[in-house]
């Protein structure tokens, strides 16, 4: 699945807040605390995720691709199968922002790449709009930051 949403916002401070999550959601996973300089690529960790059903899985994540201020990609391993994000950056010469939000599953049998199959079939509109939403949201959160800056 593939989201693409033009933001004002520059790619430094939409970056900047992608890894200020990325940094919670470790710290969060691991409970221990990490500096921006660990965010690279190829760090590695070991978290919970939930799928779409409710279902918990332990997980390896792996940042696969960091490179400030225009990718943030990672992966994340289960006895499911890899869950892949990217997050793509490009600065438009009018003070906006091309966010391309990539997701991706690779199942590991057969039987989970068909139930997949039929779930993201129901999910597909609904996880579309909600990644669309979380872009919007992440924009506002920047520009109420500049706004209580002034």
């Amino acid at each position: 699945m593939e989201v693409e949403v033009k933001i004002k916002a520059t790619a430094d401070e939409l970056y900047s807040l992608l890894m200020n999550s990325a940094k919670h959601d470790i710290e969060q996973a691991t409970g221990q605390d990490i500096s921006f300089e660990e965010l690279a690529t190829g760090y590695t960790y070991k978290k919970k995720l939930t799928n779409k059903l409710g279902k918990e899985a332990n997980a390896t994540g792996v940042l696969t691709k960091v490179e400030k201020p225009h990718f943030y990609e990672a992966e994340f391993t289960s006895g499911r199968g890899v869950n892949k994000v990217a997050y793509h950056l490009e600065p438009l010469d009018d003070g906006y922002l091309n966010v391309t939000y990539r997701e991706a599953y690779e199942p590991i049998s057969k039987n989970a790449e068909i139930n997949f199959k039929i779930v993201n079939f129901f999910y597909k509109k609904s996880t579309r709009k909600r990644m669309k939403n979380l872009i919007r949201m992440m924009e506002a959160h920047i520009q109420n930051k500049k706004t209580a800056s002034i």
